[in-house]
């Protein structure tokens, strides 16, 4: 995978939609205000959330560009699982508020100026299926975390967008052909849709970049496998050092000391940790295995 290349796409598309969401964000919240739609103000929370995270992810991406992730890629993943991680645990919440107060406004309708709420949705709708296309067309090419976030975001938004648009336009036209019962239904309903969609997204991004974040111990059974995988290759090396094992997500990683004489050569060295690692690789799928070569100390007389 082409790191540079990711970076570079990711930084213009990071760009676009964090410099249009700022005026965005603001005419939702005054029309939502105005307009008594809850539905609006649905959007403008998502709204909210996302220019949090963006601004967080926007950070992320300049911080690994301007390292070297090729050569030094460890934390790189964890930066773009902790936006996915961000984005799920500040949506649960909001989604839970609007399901609350849609709830209530199903109970208790409330009158909406649907004319007012329609004003920031065409722009919106817009810039929501360009974003949304563009992550797409990124997430075939690339395999990221922070892709993926990028991708639920836009989704959510567009599928917000497209929504509201047959929303506040049915609230417009009913009332012109003597249906005005159901107008008053129409907002909670949607935005009950919309907190019941927001909160199984962000559950799911939530809890599997948490998985990935949290390092757990690996199975018994493959720590097995490791030790004759070493015990199969004693001859070629002095001593065993210390073994340190750990799993996150799917990744495995395995740290192995290996002592030998000062006599042995280079060669015969690199020989054998090819070997291991191949082994290893082989039997245990997602292995990183780290060989740290040491020189037996010598024996007190």
């Amino acid at each position: 995978m082409n790191l540079n290349a990711m970076f570079d796409a990711l930084m213009k598309l990071s760009r676009v939609s964090l410099f249009t969401l700022v005026p965005l964000t603001l005419a939702f919240i005054v029309t939502g205000y105005f307009s008594n739609s809850l539905t609006i103000l649905s959007i403008a929370f998502d709204c909210g959330v996302s220019l949090i995270v963006q601004t967080f992810a926007f950070k992320s991406i300049r911080v690994m560009k301007s390292g070297d992730p090729i050569r030094f890629p460890h934390g790189t993943g964890k930066l773009e699982n902790f936006s996915g991680l961000l984005y799920g645990a500040l949506n649960i919440p909001v989604a839970l508020y609007i399901l609350y107060r849609a709830i209530g406004d199903t109970i208790v309708p409330t009158p909406i100026i649907y004319a007012i709420a329609q004003l920031p949705m065409l722009p919106s709708l817009l810039r929501s299926g360009y974003l949304f296309l563009s992550a797409r067309r990124l997430q075939k090419q690339f395999d990221s975390p922070l892709i993926d976030s990028y991708v639920m975001d836009f989704r959510t938004a567009l599928w917000f967008d497209g929504v509201v648009v047959i929303a506040l336009a049915l609230g417009i036209l009913l009332p012109l052909v003597g249906v005005n019962t159901v107008t008053v239904y129409i907002d909670p309903v949607f935005s009950l849709c919309i907190a019941l969609y927001l909160l199984r997204g962000a559950a799911l991004l939530l809890l599997s970049n948490f998985k990935v974040l949290i390092d757990f111990p690996m199975p018994e059974d493959e720590q097995v496998q490791i030790i004759r995988v070493l015990a199969e290759e004693f001859d070629a090396y002095d001593q065993l050092g210390s073994i340190r094992t750990r799993r996150s997500g799917a990744q495995r990683f395995v740290d192995i000391e290996l002592y030998f004489q000062g006599t042995v050569d280079v060669t015969s060295i690199s020989a054998l940790t090819n070997r291991i690692d191949e082994k290893l690789r082989s039997r245990l799928r997602d292995m990183k295995v780290s060989i740290l070569v040491l020189e037996t100390p010598p024996r007190k007389a």
